[in-house]
């Protein structure tokens, strides 16, 4: 264990990938479950508020801290794997999890865009999915089980009947409330089609609720409330996830419309066939790399496993797309290097983008949720919402499949002028998403705290109510991540911004902190990286 409370540290760790900045007043790197479970018994007694922290590329500024920050990245990367799942610490990154998997032809469900970088205590605690996961190979839906240091420092494996034994008699008032909690949600049929419908499409607002109408044994309900929790009820030191086999023939295809909402449409009719993913890229995410083919494209990838299943498919949606003026026709390809090229376009927008902002400004990434039959229409409305606000430089792009776009913004924070033009844009599109669709406020990037005002409104006071009995009865004291998700300053979503100052050291101003570059730093895990080391400047 290290314990670092010097300045220059503690100013290095005060940032991760969001817009927000919070100085920790002591950064621990713990090195062991136990040592985990020590710092939050001694926290607990002193009511210390402590965070949680794996790669640090929360968008949401979920993993910074004025109090204790508790890193478990680098070194926190064993794993094991027995038939078709794998249980892992949370240190080891989402792609080398796909690297360990694949000689045996298996994969990890969720693919966040981030996945050479995050890793799986952010991936699981945030519930990240991603292109082609949508909401049936998430995190929720593969986990198995996991092992949890909780807030008072004590330790549950829900795969273990010996755990489970011995934590009934040591917190039968935990479980008594999770099955109360079940009880009244069960029994309450529109609330509980409510959070069936909420879960149709992607969600990660707020405490995950799905687990109490998808299972009946209160550790199962323990362990997927968990996921999406965001370090909220507890620490997770290892999680057993089922996996998925490799589909051996894929292709894709970069279809270029002449309206986004031609793509949009096009994206409805997709939807019944066997797509692994569609992407749309608006025409400032093509023009950010360079690409002026149209005005729309959809990114789209098939897969399957023959080769004549995957031109069957292939056939499916190139007949679908006919009915639509598209720019270049519909060609598949299996090619290695033209799909890889199509795929960078697509991985490329969010450092791009944030790198041309202009300097000085903050480049941000928001997500939201629509049903797929309101996407057309959302699309639209989205698309005029950031044209209304002057955000000109703004550009939408993301998991259109899943109704799940994100929209990227440069924004400068220096006059009170600036902070109420992002306010008047942040209060219409909640107004937009939850009053006319009925969708997501946060699909997959976690609530953080640029949403934790907003959850109890796309929500409802009853739902809100079952988050916070929750929490308490997790964290009576509510020292775990205070500010995220439970937060009852509504104006907070505009405090502890990140300053980026204009330093005139070239490409070190471009810097947009999203920490992709950190993992693969030779630094990490020894010194700061350079994410890190840029901060204190």
């Amino acid at each position: 264990m290290k314990v670092y409370k010097d300045k220059i540290r503690r100013i290095a760790w005060g940032t991760d990938a969001s817009f927000y900045r919070l100085i920790p007043q002591k950064v621990i790197i713990a090195d062991s479950e136990s040592e985990v479970s020590n710092i939050l018994k001694k926290c607990y007694r002193r009511a210390v508020p402590v965070t949680f922290r794996a790669a640090g590329t929360s968008l949401s500024g979920q993993s910074i801290s004025d109090s204790v920050l508790l890193v478990a990245g680098k070194g926190w990367e064993k794993y094991s794997i027995n038939g078709d799942t794998i249980t892992l610490e949370p240190g080891i990154v989402g792609a080398k999890v796909n690297q360990i998997l694949s000689p045996l032809g298996r994969k990890f469900g969720p693919d966040p865009a981030s996945i050479g970088s995050c890793m799986v205590g952010g991936i699981v605690a945030n519930n990240a999915s991603g292109m082609s996961c949508g909401v049936w190979a998430n995190s929720d839906r593969l986990l198995l089980g996991a092992r949890i240091v909780l807030a008072n420092g004590a330790v549950l494996d829900t795969l273990s009947a010996e755990s489970r034994d011995s934590f009934r008699k040591t917190h039968p008032e935990l479980l008594s409330e999770i099955e109360s909690i079940r009880s009244e949600i069960i029994s309450d049929d529109e609330f509980r089609r409510r959070i069936e419908y909420k879960y149709s499409i992607k969600n990660v607002t707020g405490l995950n609720l799905r687990p109490f109408v998808a299972y009946e044994d209160p550790f199962d309900i323990i362990a997927h409330l968990m996921v999406g929790s965001e370090g909220t009820l507890g620490f997770l030191s290892t999680v057993t996830m089922l996996t998925l086999p490799i589909e051996k023939y894929s292709c894709s295809a970069m279809i270029y419309f002449n309206s986004i909402e031609d793509a949009a449409r096009a994206v409805v009719e997709l939807k019944s066939l066997n797509v692994s993913a569609a992407e749309l890229l608006d025409r400032r995410s093509l023009l950010s790399v360079s690409d002026n083919s149209g005005d729309t494209a959809l990114l789209i990838q098939l897969t399957a496993t023959t080769e004549e299943e995957l031109q069957n498919r292939s056939t499916a949606v190139t007949e679908v797309l006919a009915n639509f003026d598209t720019v270049n026709g519909v060609v598949f390809t299996s090619d290695k290097e033209t799909v890889e090229r199509f795929w960078r376009i697509r991985s490329g927008i969010f450092p791009t983008v944030g790198g041309m902002r202009p300097l000085g400004t903050t480049s941000l990434i928001e997500d939201v949720a629509f049903h797929i039959e309101d996407l057309p229409s959302a699309t639209k409305d989205l698309s005029r919402l950031l044209d209304k606000h002057g955000y000109d430089d703004s550009c939408i792009y993301g998991h259109a499949l899943e109704g799940n776009f994100h929209f990227i913004i440069n924004q400068s924070f220096s006059s009170e002028d600036d902070k109420k033009r992002y306010q008047a844009l942040i209060e219409d599109v909640v107004a937009m998403v939850v009053e006319k669709y009925d969708g997501s406020l946060k699909a997959e990037h976690g609530t953080g705290r640029n949403m934790a005002p907003f959850v109890i409104r796309e929500w409802g006071e009853k739902a809100f109510g079952y988050m916070k009995r929750i929490k308490r009865a997790f964290d009576q004291k509510g020292i775990l991540n205070p500010g995220v998700i439970f937060n009852d300053d509504h104006m907070c979503y505009l405090k502890d911004i990140k300053a980026l100052p204009v330093l005139g050291l070239g490409n070190i101003d471009k810097c947009i902190e999203c920490g992709f570059c950190e993992v693969n730093c030779m630094s990490c895990g020894f010194t700061l990286s350079s994410r890190t080391r840029m901060s204190p400047l």
